[in-house]
């Protein structure tokens, strides 16, 4: 499962009818296996409740699975599958990137690794094929750091849109390895308080506006976002959407919230 389960059950109930949400609240409260949940912690609880009630009781390990079964049990088994499905490693994505380039682009592109000079040498992948440069590349960058890598190559020889197609697929797997945003395993301060900052802030549309003028949300978004009923729905929604373009995005939004949510922002820090 990604880093950040609570998000993505949260989207997968969001995406629930009415009907079959309250369905998934009654097969949660009537499993027989432990650790069971009580009544009072489900019952008229939001969809951004109850996916916290799956983690707090579940963990951050089981709390896929366990929703993986309760949506198969009422029959909502497209929602199961997209939940259980594993995201990619920088492995798979970056082989779906370099098998769709053009045999004259992928020799530029390995030309252009050995000319780095930081640790790929000629011999390791002079007439090598896709597969054995990328397990030449993970082995001298790490896993960790080969999707950054990859993409600097691709934009210094021009393969522009696969360098964009590259930083989509490593932000849909959770890898957020853009070589303009810095990798880190830390958890971000705005993804670990996400529960209590979309319930306590509500002067949502001023920090649309300081992200729509730094440009980290676009005006399509602005407009949808704020179209939304309440400032939990709008925080929701940020977060849904422009908030997972990267840390750099979630840096400029923690900044907004520095400045306009002062005494909320120094609350957090101190837990």
């Amino acid at each position: 499962m990604p880093r950040n389960i609570r998000l993505l059950l949260l989207d997968t109930l969001e995406d629930l009818s009415k009907e079959n949400f309250d369905k998934f609240c009654f097969q949660l409260l009537d499993r027989r296996e432990e650790p069971k949940v009580r009544r009072c912690r489900v019952e008229g609880k939001s969809r951004l409740e109850i996916a916290d009630v799956l983690v707090s009781t579940f963990t951050e390990d089981g709390a896929g699975g366990v929703a993986v079964k309760l949506l198969r049990d009422i029959g909502c088994n497209q929602q199961a599958e997209t939940l259980e499905m594993p995201p990619k490693t920088a492995r798979m994505v970056l082989k779906d990137i370099l098998d769709n380039l053009p045999r004259e682009d992928f020799e530029t592109f390995r030309s252009y690794l050995v000319g780095r000079k930081d640790g790929v040498k000629k011999i390791q992948v002079e007439d090598k094929s896709r597969l054995d440069v990328i397990e030449v590349m993970i082995s001298v960058y790490t896993e960790k750091e080969v999707l950054k890598v990859a993409e600097e190559l691709l934009r210094e020889i021009r393969c522009t849109q696969d360098a964009d197609d590259l930083v989509e697929e490593a932000k849909k797997a959770g890898l957020f390895c853009s070589a303009d945003e810095s990798c880190s395993d830390e958890e971000h301060f705005v993804d670990k308080h996400m529960d209590e900052l979309i319930q306590r802030v509500t002067a949502v549309p001023p920090i649309l506006d300081k992200l729509l003028k730094a440009k980290v949300i676009q005006s399509e978004a602005y407009d949808e976002i704020m179209a939304e009923s309440t400032s939990q729905a709008k925080m929701r929604a940020l977060y849904k959407g422009p908030l997972r373009a990267g840390r750099n995005a979630k840096d400029v939004f923690l900044q907004i919230l520095e400045d306009q949510q002062r005494f909320l922002i120094d609350d957090l820090m101190k837990k």
